[in-house]
């Protein structure tokens, strides 16, 4: 194998390895880390031994203080305390096989005590601020990713006082609010109750904000700080192929049979071309880099993940009085729960605790699973764009380094000039991909301002359909009589494919029309083509973006009219489940949804536009034939 084709082949195998290998690492650290819990100082604890008195009187604390380890002071450690006689521990038992023990459940699900200890008025509770907040039995600072307090918003460590402001109003808020959904409540309602609102809207709104300010923000930080190790990774894989420069010092090795007597030659351009091939690409690196991060700064506005999420709570808040039939009994013990999951969907635990409701409802574990590979794919986006921009890196860089490594070679040959023509033409490219660069970070701003306020304008209403679809199947299968699992599979799943379509045909839209522009640029300031040459891109490409950008929103904004209106119409002064149609009420939403969005989209040319930003050829410029 050549020299040039080895070494470039080997780049990118080492580039995508390194960075697979890291990106596999850090899921596997972000799956083993706990969720942060709830206050430790709310938890159950073993009763503290008490003495009786001759007189009958109340009993009265023994003054004789409990043994380390032993609070009952019965001999045996509280660690090993079995009081079931099944073998395991207390302390270990999970009694519903989620993989969480019983007594770390009941610390996450305990009310906030606003009135807890903290010595030290940091606002972390002395139960907590003990080294290990999340109670994982890790100390914090053995951690790689330290957990903080659920109401760190910004996950810095340190919490300020509008946080301990906002833990306290937290507190105050959800202490009267059940700790899980509470279906007994449900189903003790009277049939001419069973759709009677549990709590005002206003109550609803009140803790749908209180959450939203100590959750979103968290989860926000928590992208961005992933985003921020990936961006670490990239600097180093530029950094280790740029060191693969120095195997270029032994390339008089083996060339010296065929250039003989160029020895010294060998070994000057061979150290020229290291220098040089190290510098190129550390520069290119630095360009991507540049392009990379300024991406990552505006993907918190255009990030489906964030998106999701702040668009839940918007949604709860925008149309409360849709979801408090159920809203004590469920939708506010979710809420109350979301402090303790910041990277999780606000939905995946809605449906999760719809499960709990309607405990043989397990359609509503389908779609949880089904929203979190959504979730997912969504959240992977990063990495994918990373990987790409690796091998456009390779791609791009692959020309001068080629040139580079053909160097010593050249001058053993017999070419003048050759060490001074590379090293220019090794600059040159670099400023060219600069330039190129700066012009896609100057379409990037632009592009990602208009699909962050479509994004949020599209999210909301497919969520509210989502959303008040969740809510309507748990009413339906809590009192509807023959109520149908299948029909609620239907409808759940349409809504996700639904909030899916919106989102890929935004998200490729502009990755097809940055990429596609990117390579103009480069072949305008690599190779001297005039952009006008690519008019016909501009022309068609322009409005294609923005048609593909706009539709979702112009098609959400009509669904939901009519969505609404069907719902109001079928639920409207109903208090009695039978008395609802359920099927054409349900079935109504994926088929307006789902089969409306496609035949539209196609009949309005959307399928074409985004075939036309996939394909358009960006042709490399022909080099001229050279004379006889």
């Amino acid at each position: 194998m050549r020299p040039r084709t080895g070494l470039v082949a080997f780049l990118v195998v080492l580039g995508v390895v390194m960075f697979a290998a890291q990106s596999r690492a850090e899921d596997d650290e972000g799956s083993a880390t706990p969720t942060e819990q709830g206050s430790a100082e709310a938890a159950p604890e073993p009763p503290v031994p008490t003495a009786g008195s001759d007189d009958g009187s109340a009993d009265a604390p023994d003054p004789t203080p409990p043994k380390p380890g032993d609070v009952d002071g019965d001999g045996t450690p509280d660690a090993s305390e079995d009081s079931d006689g099944d073998g395991t521990p207390d302390t270990k038992e999970d009694s519903d096989g989620d993989g969480v023990n019983d007594f770390d459940e009941q610390v996450m699900e305990a009310d906030v005590d606003v009135n807890a200890l903290d010595a030290d008025n940091d606002g972390v509770p002395d139960a907590q601020d003990d080294g290990d907040i999340d109670n994982d039995g890790v100390p914090d600072a053995e951690e790689e990713d330290p957990p903080t307090s659920p109401f760190d918003q910004d996950g810095d460590g340190v919490m300020s006082a509008e946080e301990i402001a906002e833990r306290k109003e937290f507190g105050e808020f959800f202490d009267d609010i059940p700790n899980q959904p509470d279906d007994k409540a449900l189903e003790a309602r009277a049939d001419d109750s069973e759709l009677k609102a549990s709590m005002t809207v206003e109550q609803f709104q009140q803790g749908v904000r209180i959450a939203k300010n100590v959750v979103l923000e968290k989860m926000a930080a928590k992208i961005a700080k992933s985003t921020d190790k990936k961006m670490k990774t990239f600097s180093l894989i530029v950094m280790g192929v740029s060191v693969l420069g120095l195997l270029l010092l032994l390339m008089p090795l083996f060339l010296k049979k065929k250039y003989p007597g160029q020895g010294a030659n060998l070994f000057k351009y061979s150290a020229l071309a290291a220098v040089t091939f190290i510098i190129t690409v550390n520069l290119f690196g630095g360009v991507l880099f540049g392009l990379r991060s300024v991406q990552s700064v505006l993907s918190r506005h255009t990030n489906p993940s964030v998106a999701i999420a702040s668009g839940t709570f918007d949604t709860l808040d925008d149309n409360a009085d849709r979801y408090i039939v159920m809203g004590k009994e469920l939708f506010m013990p979710t809420i109350e729960q979301f402090r303790n999951e910041p990277e999780e969907q606000p939905s995946v635990l809605l449906l999760n605790n719809g499960l709990k409701i309607v405990q043989d409802a397990k359609v509503f574990i389908s779609i949880a699973n089904m929203f979190k590979k959504v979730d997912f794919v969504f959240k992977a986006l990063p990495v994918v764009l990373m990987l790409v921009t690796l091998i456009l890196f390779v791609l791009a860089i692959r020309p001068t380094l080629t040139e580079i490594i053909k160097l010593p070679a050249r001058a053993a040959s017999g070419e003048a000039g050759v060490g001074k023509e590379v090293v220019a033409n090794s600059l040159r490219r670099v400023k060219g991909e600069l330039l190129a660069s700066l012009g896609v970070i100057g379409l990037l701003v632009v592009i990602t301002l208009i699909s962050g306020w479509v994004l949020g304008q599209v999210v909301k209403p497919a969520l509210d359909a989502f959303l008040t679809y969740f809510s309507l199947t748990v009413t339906y299968l809590q009192f509807a009589e023959g109520a149908s699992s299948g029909l609620v599979f239907m409808t759940l799943f349409g809504v996700i494919l639904f909030l899916v379509l919106n989102l890929a045909t935004l998200i490729l839209s502009s990755a097809f029309f940055l990429g596609k522009s990117q390579k103009i640029f480069q072949a305008r300031f690599n190779e001297g083509t005039p952009v006008s040459t690519h008019s016909r891109f501009f022309k068609w490409g322009v409005p294609s973006l923005l048609l593909v950008q706009i539709y979702p929103w112009i098609f959400m904004f009509i669904a939901s009219k009519i969505l609404a209106a069907v719902q109001d119409s079928a639920m409207d002064g109903e208090l009695n489940a039978e008395s609802v149609s359920w099927g054409k009420m349900l079935m109504m939403g994926p088929a307006l949804l789902v089969v409306g969005f496609v035949v539209i989209f196609w009949a309005v040319r959307g399928v074409k536009a985004i075939k036309f930003l996939a394909t358009y050829k960006v042709k490399p410029k022909t080099p001229k034939p050279t004379a006889a």
